[in-house]
């Protein structure tokens, strides 16, 4: 954490005011995006969101599948690639020399993960908590700690599979290239999905285990669980799987 501190600061300080940036802009948006909402093509619109005008929409397609995911994923992924840079340098080798076993050192990595997008998520709910009623974004609490919940979920996920990746590897560039690739293509498939018949491609990306159920929107519903639970699952077999590889991996 304390490699990391500068670039945790950094993203926390940058999510903080892009997040204000963007509920600031809300009441004088409001009626220009539904405007432009009426004359763009529906497939256009699907892929960004239908609902940008209403409160939570607006958060939603502005925030939750924009600025933080963006922010949350660069520090989770880059915090899960770490143990790598450590290996590369020499420094995990090392700290495997004393007697410490290594799926204690993975979990404190794992920790690491947590704790940095816990800190980044947390600052954007505290954003939107703050400003709701001065911005006119009268979203009920509950549901906005729905959405960072399943905003931190995702994260850690991402984080995780990075750090499995690298675990397994050894491989900074492939760890990173990995985690960065499947945020992409998931965020991709995600926005895809609205235009295509099959509801497969949503199925399948992470994105939507996340947002898909619209937790903005409904708040806590079984849906929105059931995606949370689903992120959830991948983190703990993600863990496991970077656990089982980094013991059998010879590391010098």
């Amino acid at each position: 954490m304390n490699e990391r501190r500068h670039t945790v600061l950094g993203l926390t300080v940058g999510a903080i005011a892009m997040c204000t940036l963007a509920l600031a802009m809300y009441p004088s948006l409001r009626d220009q995006l539904g405007a432009l909402t009426a004359v763009l093509p529906p497939q256009l619109t699907a892929f960004f969101g239908t609902d940008m005008v209403t409160p939570a929409g607006y958060v939603s397609s502005q925030i939750f599948t924009k600025i933080a995911p963006l922010l949350v994923m660069v520090t989770a992924i880059g915090a899960g690639a770490l143990p790598c840079a450590f290996e590369r340098s020499g420094v995990l080798a090392m700290a495997l020399a004393e007697p410490v076993r290594r799926p204690q050192v993975l979990a404190a990595h794992a920790l690491a993960v947590l704790t940095e997008v816990a800190l980044l998520a947390g600052a954007v709910g505290v954003v939107l908590v703050a400003l709701r009623e001065p911005t006119g974004l009268d979203i009920p609490i509950t549901r906005l700690l729905a959405g960072t919940v399943a905003l931190a979920l995702l994260g850690v996920l991402h984080g995780l599979l990075t750090l499995a990746v690298g675990a397994a590897s050894g491989s900074y560039g492939l760890a990173l290239g990995v985690g960065t690739g499947v945020a992409l293509g998931g965020f991709l498939l995600s926005g895809l999905a609205p235009l295509v018949d099959t509801k497969l491609l949503g199925l399948i990306s992470p994105f939507h285990w996340a947002f898909g159920a619209q937790p903005l929107e409904v708040g806590w519903t079984g849906s929105v669980l059931l995606g949370m639970l689903a992120l959830t699952g991948g983190c703990v077999l993600l863990l496991a799987a970077a656990v089982t590889t980094f013991q059998r991996r010879d590391i010098g």
